[in-house]
């Protein structure tokens, strides 16, 4: 018996010993790294290192601070387990895990993906993934690599500071702001400087991400702190020019936070220091005493640092041709407001009250309560109700049309203001899309929690159109990892056709979709030019003169993306 245990012992050890030395290995200037072996997909092997920190903790005297350089270490680095997702209020999860907060505050980790290779072989192109929420929740933790490890390309993924901990600003040297972009910035920099390591060629990086990773890939053009680090783009759903991408009265809600917390509020410093104090589930907590739905923390003209990521407001730096020059990917979904939508489309309640104090309730859904004068709300607000619902109320019936007005408003509108002022200004080549095919799953089932009859009978009977194509559902489809089931024939091919997408733009620089030959926006032309996704069997080259009802939005005087000079 006592052999047995000892022989036992002696595999146990063997293959222990075997795992860890088969496993892969890469040597950084900062010191060595070991990964482990996973399986694509389609069954291809790669190399995943996971939980590497690409900076120091910000703990302690660095809350608010912006990201310090990473250390080097001198035992090998095991990188074999995903860091811990920084500190958020969950607000998009199950109706168990509402209101609720995660993570922690030591959380600038990454991930790295790598075909398996012989060692032969060419430097891979690499994309690197920002993750969305709003600047207020989200992770690079979340996102599926196993469809992308198929293809010729090393992905990377990251987390970075999120809400107070990331986007607060104080209007001021002492917390300028923008540290979740910085963070960003510092981890697409550690990349360029070792990602030959991994086999990656730092001169072919395509930075690509949703919703609020995709308005942070567009102020990655505008930031001199990223010129050079990367080689192209791709923005899914979200530009800089977006109205909840530009934080509006940073300060005042600086205040406002810290007053809940029981912190000093007049003395900028003495505020901070306060804040360094409370605990950092207190201070998630707080974020909703801030009054925005939309992103109550995010990017702001952050010019009083001694590295600022912006010193001047986005479409000053677009329109002064100072943006950085290489090909950009930009496109919106036909439904992008029903990412806000999902949430009352399906209560009967919920649609009265918003149709009975639509006044009141409007400047905050459509998110102009900062961006207009008090006595102009009302007026804007009934404006806006009668070019969408005409003398309709809101209601069942209408729902749809109340999710394209925000859809409008919050994405669509501005997403061809910035790729047109590009295209005009630069001379690197846009290409743009519009994504209208609906798989099975929804990002929309996130937001609704699935909880509503409505919803009931959309998803779990399995209506191919529920309604529609929400905020997210295509880098959903392709990235999301709750997405594991997806076996209808359509859902299946459209998948590949967005990972062609993704992967040929890195790969060769120019996108494919299908067999449609995409070609680059015309600035010059009268009718706006972008692709239509609308099915796997239907792709093809669209125009139109009022995208987004654009022309009517021009109509409003929205103190938004005003030229200095010319407000």
């Amino acid at each position: 018996m006592e052999l047995s245990v000892i022989a036992l012992l002696l595999l146990g050890f063997v293959n222990f010993s075997w795992q860890n030395e088969q496993a892969p290995r890469v040597k950084t200037s900062l010191g060595d790294i070991r990964g482990y072996y996973k399986i694509s997909r389609h069954g291809r092997k790669y190399e995943a290192y996971e939980g590497i920190p690409y900076a120091q903790p910000p703990i302690g005297n660095l809350r608010f601070k912006p990201p310090q350089p990473v250390q080097e270490w001198i035992n090998e680095l095991p990188a074999v387990e995903k860091g811990p997702v920084c500190t958020q209020y969950v607000v998009l999860s199950t109706p168990q895990n509402r209101d609720k907060v995660t993570g922690c505050e030591d959380c600038l980790y990454m991930n790295i993906y790598v075909p398996f290779r012989n060692g032969n072989e060419s430097l891979l192109p690499v994309m690197f993934w920002i993750h969305g929420g709003a600047y207020q929740f989200g992770s690079g933790n979340k996102v599926n690599e196993t469809l992308v490890m198929d293809r010729d390309v090393i992905l990377v993924t990251f987390n970075y500071r999120l809400a107070s901990f990331g986007f607060l600003s104080t209007g001021d040297s002492v917390v300028p702001g923008n540290m979740g972009l910085k963070d960003q910035n510092v981890a697409l920099r550690w990349v360029h400087n070792h990602i030959r390591s991994f086999g990656g060629d730092p001169n072919q990086i395509t930075i690509f991400g949703l919703s609020a990773g995709a308005s942070s890939v567009h102020y990655h053009y505008l930031s001199r702190l990223s010129a050079g680090l990367f080689q192209r783009g791709i923005s899914i759903s979200g530009v800089a020019l977006d109205p909840w991408a530009q934080t509006k009265y940073a300060p005042e809600k600086a205040r406002r936070f810290a007053a809940t917390l029981g912190c000093p509020t007049r003395n900028t410093k003495e505020m901070i220091d306060c804040l360094q104090t409370r605990p950092a589930r207190i201070l998630s907590q707080a974020t909703g005493e801030v009054p925005d739905i939309y992103a109550p923390f995010g990017p702001v003209v952050d010019k009083y640092g001694p590295d600022p990521f912006i010193t001047r407001s986005p479409i000053d730096i677009i329109v002064s041709g100072e943006a950085y020059d290489v090909p950009w990917i930009s496109g919106v979904v036909s439904e992008e407001g029903l990412y806000i939508s999902a949430a009352f489309v399906g209560n009967d309640q919920l649609l009265k009250q918003l149709n009975d104090d639509w006044d009141n309730i409007a400047p905050y859904l459509l998110d102009y309560n900062d961006t207009l004068p008090l006595n102009q709300h009302k007026e804007v607000a009934e404006k806006i109700r009668k070019y969408y619902l005409g003398s309709n109320p809101i209601d069942s019936n209408t729902s749809l049309s109340v999710t394209h007005m925000i859809g409008d408003r919050m994405f669509s509108v501005d997403f061809q203001k910035a790729a047109i002022l590009k295209a005009k200004i630069n001379k690197s080549p846009v290409w743009t899309y519009y994504y209208s095919y609906r798989s099975m799953h929804s990002c929309s089932e996130i937001v609704s929690g699935g909880s509503t009859k409505n919803f009931v009978n959309i998803f779990l009977l399995n209506s191919p159109d529920g309604l529609g194509v929400s905020h997210g559902d295509d880098a959903f489809l392709v990235l999301d990892t709750r997405i594991s089931n997806v076996s209808r024939p359509n859902d299946l091919e459209m998948q590949q056709i967005l990972l062609d997408f993704y992967t040929s733009f890195a790969i060769e620089g120019k996108p494919r979709a299908g067999d449609v030959q995409w070609q680059t926006l015309d600035p010059n032309e009268k009718e706006f030019q972008y692709l239509h996704i609308a099915n796997p069997q239907n792709i093809k080259m669209e125009t139109s003169s009022d995208f987004a009802n654009i022309n009517f939005w021009n109509t409003i005087d929205f103190n938004e993306n005003k030229i200095s000079g010319q407000e």
